[in-house]
């Protein structure tokens, strides 16, 4: 019975296995997660379109294969969401515009078909906040408090995730947008290696930025899930060409030895960030200590600009080319929110573009230093910690600041640079009520090695194992 079955609890790994042994069907597992997305969207709005009827057809089509020995792995028959900002054939899609415009994409995304094929069952697409004004009086709300925001831009896959309403949902990525809601939901999101994930069919408004990454309750399912989508894609042609990787095979050979490096600068620790969040995860680094790994301080001075003086602006030229690239005159004639940001990239010339790109530069070369020196980069994850959903500003240790960029601050470097970053719940503040993560950044393609780091700390602690009081 789909009452049976504790969602809440349940990982993708463990009802994977359950599955695979047929201790429980697709079918009373999605009849389950339907249930229960019919009960808190109501609460959290983080669906644009809940598609429960596509989602039993594919789970009745799973119980089948299984039934008939045609196992695909540990994804066949999980419920998934994704950030409705990618294309989805046969399933409406917006590309965030707020007024639910269904585009109708005529191709879908690779990644999309890359877990259909891996068996995983869409329920839903979830909020982006792309274009969206949170000046009314309905937002997606946090699922461990539905006062407070799950993060931007993938706030629905933050909210989904946390509250069960699917045990994976791809998010994307320009300056911390999948490792946002990841610290605010205490999940496990991965920002991947540029290119390591295609981005064919999903909406990429910045050239140079622009990923998905999977959001997951725990370390061995987010592996799980870039396992699947991880995959060279021609149809990208910045797609990396590698083969794909087994990211769960080292995840329990500890991290003895591993040289993490702690920054020391300012604007990492006291400029955005609350000194209970900062206590927080300085705690959880030193369990990394601890655990094995040899801490040394380093020091990041140029990374502080990466939001305003390369990943803004990159963000701002290349927005209106995208855009204009995909969408039709008339379609962006309706879409009047996105009008004032088409306006301001256009304003930018050649010439700001070209020496933002070579800003960049010189953060990638300061964080690649860094990285010969260390092996990954240890500090809080850019997050709106605490913040109310709507909020436009907030306090910070006595000072106004804005309430939707700030983590940008810190998630810019693995931005700027195309580095993979991994954000891991480390605890809880406010009273254990509002999730806190803690952000490991590492080279190109070395993501088993993120996985290994953070599986060490998470099996360390027990955040993984709380519920949101819903």
């Amino acid at each position: 019975m789909a009452s049976d079955i504790d969602l809440g609890a349940a990982t993708i790994i463990e009802l994977g296995e359950r599955i695979r042994r047929r201790e429980v069907s697709p079918v009373e597992v999605v009849e389950a997660t339907n249930e229960r997305v019919e009960r808190l969207q109501p609460v959290l709005h983080s669906f644009v379109t809940h598609c429960g009827d596509y989602a039993l057809e594919r789970a009745r089509q799973a119980e089948r294969e299984i039934a008939a020995n045609r196992y695909r792995g540990p994804l066949h028959g999980i419920p998934y969401t994704l950030k409705d900002v990618i294309a989805t054939r046969g399933v409406r899609t917006t590309f965030g515009n707020p007024r639910g415009v269904d585009y109708r994409p005529p191709e879908q995304a690779t990644l999309h078909r890359l877990l259909e094929e891996a068996g995983a069952i869409l329920v839903g697409k979830v909020v982006s906040e792309i274009g969206r004004d949170t000046s009314g009086p309905v937002g997606c709300r946090n699922a461990w408090d539905p006062s407070r925001s799950p993060g931007t831009s993938s706030s629905g896959s933050g909210s989904a995730t946390a509250a069960s309403m699917g045990l994976l949902s791809i998010g994307t990525d320009t300056g911390g947008s999948v490792r946002h809601p990841g610290s605010n939901s205490n999940l496990v999101a991965m920002k991947p290696t540029f290119g390591r994930i295609s981005r064919h069919g999903i909406w990429a408004a910045s050239w140079s930025d622009d990923t998905a990454g999977p959001l997951t309750k725990t370390v061995e399912d987010n592996a799980a899930a870039l396992e699947a989508i991880g995959v060279y894609d021609p149809l990208d042609p910045l797609s990396i060409n590698e083969p794909p990787s087994d990211y769960r095979a080292g995840l329990g050979d500890g991290i003895a030895g591993v040289r993490i490096g702690v920054p020391v600068d300012d604007w990492i620790w006291k400029d955005w960030l609350s000194e209970e969040e900062e206590e927080i995860v300085r705690a959880a680094i030193e369990r990394l200590g601890e655990l094995g790994a040899a801490l040394s301080e380093v020091r990041m001075p140029l990374a502080e600009h990466a939001r305003n003086r390369a990943l803004g602006l990159s963000l701002a030229s290349e927005r209106p080319v995208f855009i204009r690239d995909h969408f039709s005159e008339e379609e962006i004639e309706a879409w009047t929110e996105i009008h004032p940001q088409i306006e301001a990239g256009e304003a930018q010339s050649f010439e700001q573009y070209q020496h933002t790109q070579q800003f960049r530069a010189r953060i990638t070369q300061e964080a690649n230093a860094v990285l010969r020196e260390v092996d990954v980069i240890a500090m809080p994850t850019g997050s709106t910690y605490g913040d109310a959903w709507d909020a436009q500003t907030t306090v910070i240790r006595g000072r106004e600041v804005s309430a939707r960029s700030r983590g940008v601050y810190r998630n810019g470097a693995a931005s700027v640079s195309g580095h993979p970053a991994i954000s891991v719940p480390c605890g809880f503040g406010n009273e254990g009520r509002w999730p806190v993560g803690l952000m490991l950044h590492g080279r190109p393609l070395e993501e088993a090695l993120l996985y290994r780091v953070a599986y060490a700390y998470e099996q360390s602690t027990d955040w993984r194992l709380r519920q949101p009081p819903l």
